[in-house]
């Protein structure tokens, strides 16, 4: 009995000693994340993936600081591991999102944030990430309808008008392009964005 006791004991001490490991491992991490020190980061989580905690959060986070140390790779790896975990997640389609537009996967990129505005339909900035990806692509007339359901959902803003003088200027529809940089300027009330005082003058100022 007191052999089955002591095994019994000794169980218990190693298992509350792994789980405290890795509660700390997982404390220390989010200490060094909030610091912006993302080797520290991976360090601790990549000690929890090694205890087993392959959870979608361990993913996300690795995925986290390897996109922040500029792996690209590794970032989307990890984050993809972590879909498969959590697949409705509609930050985890941001990151990756994110991480192709960076690579210049800019039709993968639309794919996933249009798969963001699936589990958040009402989201218009959603929209507004579309849009400016489609504009980086070259894809000008799509970065204006992009737009429109951006303003649909949320209504007129800077981003909006803004962003439609950018489209207009580069399908060389220069009066559409003034009418937006002066419903832009009327939003920016504290002159925050420089740039729509350049492109005013360049464009609309004779």
């Amino acid at each position: 009995m007191k052999k089955v006791f002591n095994i019994l004991f000794i169980f218990l001490t190693i298992t509350l000693s792994f789980a405290q490991s890795k509660k700390e491992f997982k404390r220390q991490g989010l200490t060094a994340f909030g610091k912006g020190d993302f080797v520290t980061t991976k360090e601790n989580y990549l000690k929890l993936l090694e205890k087993g905690e392959k959870t979608w959060e361990t993913y996300t986070i690795l995925g986290d600081c390897e996109f922040h140390l500029g792996n690209l790779e590794e970032a989307i790896t990890y984050y993809r591991k972590a879909q498969e975990k959590n697949p409705i997640y509609s930050g985890l389609y941001l990151r990756v999102a994110n991480v192709l537009r960076k690579q210049k996967k800019f039709e993968e990129a639309i794919m996933n944030f249009q798969k963001m505005a699936i589990t958040d339909p009402q989201n218009p900035q959603i929209y507004n990430m579309i849009a400016s990806t489609y504009y980086e692509s070259g894809k000008f007339q799509a970065a204006l309808d992009a737009t429109d359901m951006m303003v649909k959902l949320g209504g007129e803003n800077l981003d909006a008008s803004y962003g439609r003088s950018l489209s207009y200027v580069k399908l060389n529809k220069i009066r559409e392009a003034c009418i937006e940089l002066e419903k832009a300027d009327q939003f920016d009330k504290d002159n925050e964005l420089k740039e729509i005082d350049v492109m005013k003058a360049q464009h609309c100022i004779k």
